[in-house]
């Protein structure tokens, strides 16, 4: 078999890639760019949070969805909040379950303008070994670690429980009936510190439900979560406490921030958001015009100059560069000067044994007789040019008076 070499040459210089090919690659990436930009601005809220924790999102045993689930078929307003600025409407109530873990400023750093209801934490099961977000196990978490997270809050408060496992009366501190419960184990109970008062009283002694001004604390979640509100007894009680400690708000917002699911917003969320993702629109489309513009340009696109030109032009222009650089552009006027006088010299006729005062003197005699201004005048104005303006005028003179001499304007 005979090779062409014209064909081969012709294939080994064709482009590898179609003009489509390239195009689908720039409008792929394109896309993967602005799904990671939104992925990366908003993938916290996509996250589920059930993983068994005790918090609005779980939907374990020990979790609040149940709650929810309840108070929104009650027709109260329910939110859950991630940012840690859920309770900024005056309207709602603001409920708070830390775990044992946080920090007791962390409440505090948790903004709101309405009351606040801070659940404690009970339970400490294990995960399920089959089905995710489930627990299991009945540990219960150390009360001097539970009553930690109240060190700012409610200073002095002490937790303790019961070891029954049986229904239970709730009553108001005169000793009224306001609601009884299901079969709830080892209720904890708290014992006040100061300055806090007591709002429900498990009956034979201890305080389940406190308030201090415009905050809550509820020493048992078992009234509220999930795996208590699932007896119906339970579930009045605990929508009544709830609705005691809402008091004349219309709605509730869980908290989630203090349980690891919080979604601080950043600047990336806020420029793909009301009222500034107009803005953001209006810099893509920008930026799709000018890569529009640079794909349908026109012509070759134009070679860089070399930085030192070559030839007796480069020379000049490199000279000329110097001298403007050390800003001595003035200068050169009197070094011009010389040279018109050489040039009218020449033109006249004038002797070269003339000395340059003798040669200055004969040129004024004969810029007297053509009524020009003297020579000697002339270079003075040169010599006494300090910048670049009077330069430039002293130039001018020197090229009309050299004009005139040589007579190259006749």
């Amino acid at each position: 078999m005979t090779l062409v070499p014209g064909r081969r040459a012709a294939k080994r210089g064709s482009n590898p890639f179609s003009a489509v090919l390239v195009l689908w690659l720039v409008v792929i990436g394109v896309l993967a760019f602005i799904g990671s930009l939104v992925m990366g601005a908003f993938g916290d809220d996509f996250k589920k949070g059930d993983n068994g924790g005790a918090h609005a999102l779980s939907r374990s045993a020990i979790g609040y969805a149940g709650v929810i689930d309840l108070l929104r078929a009650s027709g109260v307003d329910v939110a859950i909040d991630r940012t840690g600025y859920g309770s900024e409407d005056a309207d709602s109530l603001l409920v708070l379950a830390p775990p044992p873990y946080a920090s007791s400023q962390a409440l505090d750093e948790v903004v709101f303008e309405a009351d606040r209801l801070i659940v404690l934490s009970k339970w400490a099961p294990d995960a399920h070994p089959t089905h995710r977000g489930w627990v299991q196990g009945r540990a219960m978490m150390p009360e001097e670690m539970v009553v930690n997270v109240l060190e700012e809050a409610a200073k002095g408060t002490e937790l303790g429980h019961d070891d029954g496992n049986q229904v239970r009366r709730l009553l108001r501190p005169d000793g009224s009936l306001f609601a009884t419960t299901g079969k709830i184990d080892r209720l904890r109970m708290l014992k006040l510190g100061k300055d806090w008062q007591p709002v429900l009283v498990a009956q034979g002694g201890g305080v389940v439900l406190a308030r201090k001004d415009d905050s809550w604390i509820l020493s048992d979640p078992d009234l509220i979560n999930t795996q208590g509100v699932s007896d119906k007894a339970t579930a009045l009680a605990g929508l009544k406490l709830l609705t005691l400690a809402r008091g004349e708000s219309s709605g509730v917002v869980f908290d989630v921030s203090l349980n690891g699911l919080a979604n601080r917003k950043g600047m990336l969320e806020t420029m793909l958001k009301p009222p500034f993702l107009g803005v953001t629109l209006a810099l893509g489309l920008s930026a799709l015009l000018l890569a529009m513009q640079a794909m349908g340009r026109f012509g070759p696109p134009i070679e860089k100059p070399r930085v030192i030109a070559l030839g007796k032009r480069g020379l000049a222009d490199n000279t000329a560069a110097l001298i403007r650089l050390a800003r001595r552009e003035h200068a050169m006027v009197e070094r011009y000067a010389l040279w018109v006088r050489a040039e009218a010299a020449r033109a006249v006729g004038a002797p070269h044994a003339l000395s340059d005062a003798d040669l200055e003197a004969l040129l004024d005699r004969l810029s007297a007789q053509a009524d020009l201004i003297p020579f000697t005048k002339l270079r003075a104005e040169a010599a006494a040019a300090k910048d670049i303006g009077a330069a430039l005028v002293a130039a001018r003179k020197l090229y009309s008076w050299r004009l005139e001499m040589t007579r190259e304007r006749r």
